[in-house]
């Protein structure tokens, strides 16, 4: 086996890649080009959107309509990037859904479906992916979590949300550990809030507002873009040492 993975051919499947945080990773590794990229959405639209985007900078690029809610399509993922593009050398687990849920409202059929997406689907594809990743002995998998995970997600999330977080957090120190021999690394980032299309929409404007006066210290809500920054260190040759590590990005917000 080689631990050689020359940039250039690589390539990163990214899940809610039509979403603001997903999509943000996807342009960012455009603009550098070190990746061919496998976008992963159950949007068309958006995800066509970010798929246009892509190749404008001239990247191979491919698109997939998933429901990451069904084991069997969770499972495809994988073998459909590897059977387009050869390999898969980077995995970005972006996307997740939210629902907000008082206490009274959790259901087992909602609970089910914010795990299976959140939690269950990450695991799934980082399996998958970390086969192929052993067999160049390079690797990178990056998972994303919340802020919320802290305290409970009585702010601006919901509690079943979060919980699905951290477990996903917790997952991921168990990845680390499975991809040490392979030189596979395998990290979270923690955002704190930031302006996506899942938040605002799902959001009450007030609540955001307060938010962003009494409990960031920055005063503001991030730009995807600014956590998506660390997302593409992370699976780039400049992170040789950081696995099973968890990367706050909150402006401040993980202080409290």
């Amino acid at each position: 086996m080689s631990s050689e993975s020359n940039e250039g051919d690589r390539v990163a499947v990214i899940t809610g890649a039509g979403g603001g945080l997903g999509g943000s990773v996807a342009r960012l590794l455009a603009e550098q080009g070190a990746y061919r990229l496998f976008l992963v959405d159950n949007r068309e639209d958006p995800l066509e959107a970010v798929v246009a985007d892509v190749r404008a900078q001239g990247i191979d690029v491919i698109g997939l309509n998933v429901d990451l809610g069904v084991a069997d399509e969770v499972e495809s993922v994988i073998p459909q990037a590897i059977s387009a593009f050869g390999r898969v050398d980077a995995l970005v687990n972006s996307a997740a859904i939210l629902n907000r849920l008082e206490f009274h409202e959790i259901t087992t059929e909602l609970f089910d479906k914010i795990f299976h997406i959140n939690t269950l689907a990450p695991l799934l594809l980082a399996r998958a992916a970390m086969a192929d990743m052993a067999l160049r002995d390079w690797g990178r998998i990056v998972n994303v979590t919340s802020t919320g995970v802290y305290e409970g997600g009585l702010t601006m999330t919901s509690a079943v949300y979060e919980a699905s977080k951290g477990a996903v957090a917790v997952l991921t120190k168990m990845l680390a550990m499975h991809g040490i021999d392979n030189n596979i690394l395998v990290n979270t980032v923690c955002p704190g809030g930031m302006r996506t299309k899942m938040l605002l929409e799902e959001t009450d404007p007030e609540q955001l507002a307060r938010a962003e006066r009494e409990l960031i210290p920055m005063r503001r809500l991030a730009d995807p873009a600014e956590v998506g920054q660390m997302v593409v260190w992370l699976i780039s040759d400049l992170n040789t040492y950081a696995t099973g590590s968890e990367f706050d990005i909150t402006g401040g917000l993980a202080l409290h």
